[in-house]
């Protein structure tokens, strides 16, 4: 090998020290930086120069400077990112809908339902005491008060749940065009001379890391060096192209909906802050609804007696509260729009005369057996109508029945249908769910119209008695449950699955630690190690720089001899 050949690979030497000080110079600047991926030189000899004697080396290449990442680790980690963002945000609001119940306080909703039936127990006691009364309809109120309560703020809760889905899809929408434009730039760099963007990747891979956050995002690394993120099966980002994500609520449900602006997909977001806040509005609605049967078989069991019931005066006119949407139709039929269905059965009306005590009663059956001509409004009405005494219409899909003279007051009873109940004639409770339920402003007005007795005698407690058994009488309506039992089932499932959320979260924060840890041991700057590599590469340069040196002086030499 001649010495220029020595110069020049002692010169190759030199020149790829000088990248590999670079480069760790690099690493060391940095070392805090959030998702910068340490870099390393490689390096291959140069093609060796054949001899008389065999082949002599001509110093050495630089392949390139490459990223020392592991992509399945890279995924691993962001599926843990992902899954204990998602467990962390489902935590934080299962224990704002644990907050809103406040069961075990003084002034949850058990305590409340329990103190409301316990004053109809007592007013069976006394029937006829008005001070009881006032009880009845004050724990009453107080407790439509706490499930409205409740139900607005779980309302609420969703509201602002929705609100910060808003702001992170929005997020995702703005990470998927940066995946996107890096993408394109990664492909224009590497597309020439096949130079490897590793600055670029690194951005574009924190930016697929704070997608992960967010939602399940998945990349699928190309050829190319870009990267394909999937939600899913769903394609969101393919090469320099981001088909975008929007947020809409389902007409079904009313629960929020992520989906593709390019085809309207529903995406299957599992995990990320945006899952967590998805499944906290599941959950919000599956609570506000078991409130919602809850609070309708309240209104519905307790006016169904206190319509058949009697205060310790008749009526003198009295209008349902529920509106029937069409009058025509049978009374059980969906197309009245009623809260509560009624079933086939009968109930009675009496006629009082006041000065004399007469009382006339009448037997009105209910006919809703699916057989022939079943009941409407109008021909409860009509039938109602024809009782002598009284009078009834129908105004705005409204049963309204009145006394034929001042002297003359009515009542009903025995009302084995339940139309009473479900039309909100003589009722206890306004509303038929969570968000409705309030106290008749008529028992406010005149708390003598409570209904305590069933047969209309003075000291009769029937209707009391039979109001504060409902909270422990199994009903269809509650699939079987009785309204203490529901009501502990749905706190027993918030408080377990915000246990079970919380297990989860402390699980994917170990998870994810642990992979970050691995993460770090690869990818990470270790500044004793690039302290040991600057010393390497320094002594290698100074090494190369002795080679020119000595070429330098043989070649002095040389043409000193000529």
């Amino acid at each position: 090998m001649s010495l220029v050949g020595t110069l020049n690979a002692a010169k190759s030497a030199l020149a790829v020290t000088q990248t590999a000080i670079q480069t760790t110079g690099n690493n060391v600047s940095n070392a805090n930086t959030e998702g910068y991926s340490r870099q390393s030189i490689q390096l291959t000899p140069s093609k060796g120069q054949r001899l008389p004697g065999g082949y002599v080396g001509r110093g050495v290449d630089l392949l390139t400077v490459q990223r020392q990442v592991d992509d399945a680790l890279e995924a691993r980690l962001r599926a843990s990112i992902s899954d204990e963002a998602g467990a962390a945000v489902r935590t934080e609001w299962l224990n704002r809908i644990e907050v809103v119940i406040g069961e075990l306080s003084d002034t949850d909703l058990s305590t409340a339902m329990s103190e409301f039936f316990n004053s109809w127990s007592e007013l069976a006691n006394k029937p006829q005491d008005q001070g009881l009364r006032q009880v009845v309809l004050q724990s009453g109120k107080t407790l439509a008060d706490k499930i409205q309560q409740q139900y607005t703020e779980l309302q609420t809760i969703n509201d602002d749940a929705f609100q910060q889905l808003r702001g992170d899809v929005d997020r995702v929408e703005s990470l998927l065009q940066q995946v996107a434009e890096i993408n394109g730039q990664i492909e224009d760099t590497e597309g020439v001379g096949g130079i490897v963007a590793n600055d670029l990747r690194d951005v574009r891979d924190n930016s697929i890391r704070e997608l992960a956050e967010l939602i399940n995002a998945r990349g699928i690394v190309r050829d190319d060096g870009t990267t394909d993120v999937y939600v899913g099966s769903e394609l969101l980002v393919a090469g320099n192209r981001s088909f975008g994500v929007q947020l809409s609520t389902e007409e079904d449900t009313g629960l929020p909906r992520v989906s593709t602006l390019r085809n309207d997909a529903k995406l299957d977001i599992r995990s990320g802050r945006i899952g967590g806040l998805l499944a906290a509005g599941e959950e919000s609605k599956a609570v506000r609804d078991d409130l919602d049967d809850i609070a309708g078989a309240l209104i519905f069991d307790v006016n169904r007696i206190h319509a058949a019931g009697q205060g310790t005066k008749g009526l003198s006119e009295v209008e349902a509260g529920h509106a029937v949407a069409d009058t025509t139709v049978p009374l059980n039929d969906p197309l009245t729009e009623l809260g509560f269905t009624p079933n086939n059965g009968s109930f009675v009306v009496n006629v009082t005369e006041r000065g004399t005590g007469l009382t006339t009663s009448t037997l009105l059956d209910v006919d809703l057996d699916g057989l022939g001509t079943d009941t409407s409004l109008d021909d409860l009405a009509a039938a109602l109508d024809a009782v002598a005494g009284i009078g009834a219409t129908v105004n705005n899909g409204r049963l309204s029945v009145t006394s034929d003279g001042g002297d003359l007051t009515f009542n009903f009873a025995e009302d084995s249908s339940g139309v009473l109940g479900a039309l909100g004639v003589n009722r206890f409770f306004d509303g038929d769910n969570a968000f409705t339920i309030g106290i008749n402003d008529d028992l406010n007005t005149d708390p003598t119209l409570l209904a305590a007795a069933s047969n209309g005698a003075p000291g009769d407690n029937g209707a009391a008695r039979a109001i504060a058994a409902v909270q422990n009488v199994a009903t269809d309506q509650l699939d079987g449950f009785t309204l203490s039992e529901r009501y502990e089932k749905m706190t027993n499932r918030v408080a377990g699955r915000a246990a079970d959320t919380a297990v989860d979260a402390q699980s994917a924060s170990i998870t994810r630690q642990t992979l970050q840890a691995q993460r770090e041991a690869l990818s990470g700057v270790s500044l004793d190690e690039e302290a040991t590599n600057l010393l390497r590469y320094q002594q290698a340069y100074q090494a190369a720089a002795r080679v020119i040196a000595v070429v330098d002086e043989l070649m002095d030499s040389l043409i000193a001899i000529v």
